[in-house]
């Protein structure tokens, strides 16, 4: 089940929601379903083992090096 980003079309609205395939998302605020699909950035992926959160100069394995 994705998350996907919308902005509601009648109140301006910007939220995320988890839809499923026969679900019908609506406004958290006014309830419309008169949504536009924003483009989302996914979530980076973590491909090493180290417990600490990365820091600039940090570990040596991320974006910040």
């Amino acid at each position: 089940m994705p998350i996907y980003d919308y902005q509601c079309r009648d109140c301006k609205k910007t939220f995320e929601t988890l839809v499923r395939a026969s679900h019908v998302p609506s406004c958290p605020g006014c309830g419309s379903e008169n949504l536009e699909k924003l483009l989302s950035i996914p979530a980076p992926s973590v491909t090493h083992s180290n417990p600490e959160p990365c820091q600039p100069g940090g570990c040596g394995a991320c974006r910040f090096n």
